[in-house]
């Protein structure tokens, strides 16, 4: 009752600001970048190494965790987050890194449009981790529908995912709305697309052994095959 009560008077954004005020390392509470996630961490670094990565696209900053991960990169980061506490949380955060971290206020897919139409954001060669799923109004589809329309040769990381035959945890928002191949098939034959899982199973994972998955087109692809042997084509 006293946080229903702190939010009706202060509101969700001063909530925020108060958040990173009074604990500004609260980021490390999910174990650190990628759910703390090591293996995922080395994917990360291999498809840097292995592909001309121009920018880092990122939906769902929530406290910025991740986002100065990627930050690290010296890579462009452009960042969106929906909710306006972890949003003004990110902003403090990030107050003194905008000329790297590009943060965003709003829906994903919007975020994406407007980046896509902008002449100053790289359309191709670009690294993109969604991570923007949490509730009823899932816009992964959309998502995946805007960046493979507006850029070429993005790689495409999803967060929160159905590895198929693994230990790893993963979203489900009930009927039709879990994120697995079975709601991504649409796009993923549509724009004829490769799929790659992690090359470990959660056993061999750190952290909260979140699923995920990486996305590419064909070309991209045969270098996955080739080159990074953190990840494994899936064959249907």
């Amino acid at each position: 009752m006293i946080k229903d009560a702190a939010k009706r008077i202060l509101g969700e954004t001063a909530l925020g600001w108060l958040d990173f005020m009074r604990n500004p390392n609260m980021p490390a509470s999910w174990g650190g970048p990628f759910n703390g996630q090591k293996f995922r961490q080395r994917v990360l670094f291999d498809i840097l190494y292995y592909f001309p990565i121009k920018a880092i696209i990122e939906t769902g900053t929530f406290r910025g965790t991740t986002t100065a991960f990627f930050a690290a990169t010296s890579l462009p980061v452009y960042t969106t987050e929906f909710h306006p506490r972890y949003f003004s949380y990110s902003r403090l955060h990030f107050l003194f890194n905008r000329n790297a971290i590009h943060l965003y206020k709003g829906d994903s897919r919007p975020f994406l449009r407007r980046l896509g139409d902008d002449p100053s954001v790289p359309k191709g060669d670009v690294f993109f981790y969604l991570d923007a799923h949490w509730g009823a109004d899932l816009p992964l589809r959309e998502e995946l529908e805007i960046i493979f329309s507006k850029w070429e040769r993005p790689i495409v990381m999803i967060d929160d995912f159905c590895v198929p035959g693994s230990g790893y945890t993963f979203d489900d928002y009930g009927p039709q709305k879990a994120l697995n191949l079975d709601y991504i098939n649409p796009v993923v034959t549509a724009k004829r697309l490769s799929v790659f899982f992690p090359a470990v199973d959660a056993s061999q994972e750190t952290g909260s052994k979140r699923g995920s998955v990486v996305l590419c087109g064909e070309t991209s692809g045969l270098t996955m095959d080739a080159k990074v042997k953190t990840l494994v084509r899936h064959s249907s």
